[in-house]
């Protein structure tokens, strides 16, 4: 078992492409985000998932694999767990982070 901390959804990655802010995200000495990392925050925190601001969990991506996982709010207002590509970036979709992860 961990702790994340300094979580962040990855507001300051919105519009930028799953490559680009990976590099990012490492640059200033941060953690992607996992799967199983990003549902557990939303399980206990449902307001930690915004709608224009959803996020893809970048640790997460297979090598080679052009498909990034995420979680977004669909039309329905409900959470999903999908995938989009990693080319094309989107305006509501950042790449979430943490600060780092500490064993209890």
């Amino acid at each position: 078992a961990y702790l994340i901390v300094d979580v962040d959804r990855g507001k300051d990655s919105l519009d930028v492409p799953p490559v680009e802010a990976m590099k990012r995200i490492k640059r200033v000495n941060r953690l992607p985000l996992t799967i199983d990392e990003g549902v557990a925050i939303i399980t206990q925190y449902p307001e930690f998932l915004m709608k224009n601001n959803c996020f893809s969990l970048l640790a997460s991506r297979a090598a080679g694999n052009k498909r990034v996982p995420a979680i977004w709010i669909n039309s329905g207002r409900r959470p999903r767990l999908g995938w989009c590509w990693d080319g094309p970036p989107h305006t509501w979709l950042g790449s979430a982070s943490c600060g780092g992860r500490i064993g209890i």
